[in-house]
């Protein structure tokens, strides 16, 4: 079976240039497009905003593509104090995957915290969304970030087990993790696999960039190409820019049946985008055989 190769959509100037967006998307050899869910005003307070999922609806339907999403970043299910719009949005980030074919939907693990009716919530919170998910066709998948381990995560997945519910393996998050927490990168990945339900396909250099941490709001002013420039963080190099093992990892996957979604800044390596997709594919089909 040929892998499913995806990409993240790049930023865009307006939603007229999604059409000619998607076209050079398929031209490129991608087979499947991943759409964070905050690109477009989708929800609103929320609620769906059912204007714009139509128009994205019609939009998406003239592409002979597959579909997938990523959440809006402000989603936080360990909030206490505002929990039920963080859930309502969850609920409508949901609904608009099933109506729009886009699946599965991607969510943030997070850091852990100590406290323990947070942790609770989050646990409880994933359970109810994995029933909502089931019921409209779509799964979850929680993905590792670079500021957490990976145990906690395999966790979460265990704890729910529910087939709506599975893991997303971000490569490039886990490489920067195990670097600054000084674990086995190709471990975490084996650790992740048998849960595995999407892969987010990015690089980096391996150097974490310790902002990320003590000073996020420092950190999230640094320009993209500041931080590509000097190999700081998470930068979301296209697969073999950096120092990812990516044979090893796909190695130690080759039973997962998912799609493949090349999360990298595609806007700034536009002349490279089909050969970076041939290279996927080339080292996916050669560690199955």
């Amino acid at each position: 079976m040929q892998p499913v190769i995806g990409i993240n959509l790049p930023k865009i100037r307006s939603f007229e240039a999604l059409d000619a967006t998607l076209d050079s998307i398929k031209a490129n050899g991608f087979d499947s497009v991943e759409i964070n869910i905050e690109t477009f005003p989708l929800i609103i307070g929320g609620e769906i905003c059912r204007p714009w999922v139509d128009l994205l609806k019609g939009c998406l339907q003239r592409h002979s593509l597959l579909y997938s999403a990523h959440i809006g970043r402000g989603l936080d299910l360990r909030n206490l104090d505002n929990f039920a719009l963080h859930k309502k949005v969850l609920d409508a980030s949901l609904d608009i995957c099933s109506e729009l074919h886009m699946n599965p939907l991607v969510l943030h693990y997070e850091v852990q915290t100590q406290n323990q009716l947070a942790e609770y919530q989050f646990v409880k919170a994933h359970k109810e969304a994995a029933i909502h998910a089931m019921r409209v066709g779509v799964t979850i998948c929680v993905e590792n970030i670079e500021v957490e381990l990976i145990p906690p995560v395999v966790s979460l997945a265990q704890a729910v087990d529910h087939p709506n519910l599975k893991l997303n393996l971000d490569t490039g998050h886990a490489f920067l993790a195990a670097n600054y927490f000084h674990f086995d990168f190709l471990e975490a990945v084996e650790q992740m696999a048998p849960y595995l339900g999407h892969m987010h396909l990015n690089d980096n250099t391996g150097t974490f960039e310790e902002l990320r941490i003590t000073n996020r709001s420092l950190y999230d002013s640094l320009t993209m190409n500041y931080r590509r420039e000097f190999g700081r963080g998470d930068i979301h190099l296209p697969p073999f820019f950096g120092n990812v093992p990516f044979s090893e990892v796909f190695a130690r996957t080759s039973q997962y049946e998912g799609k493949y979604v090349c999360e990298y800044t595609s806007e700034d390596f536009g002349p490279l985008n089909a050969s970076i997709q041939q290279k996927v594919r080339a080292s996916i089909l050669a560690s199955r055989a």
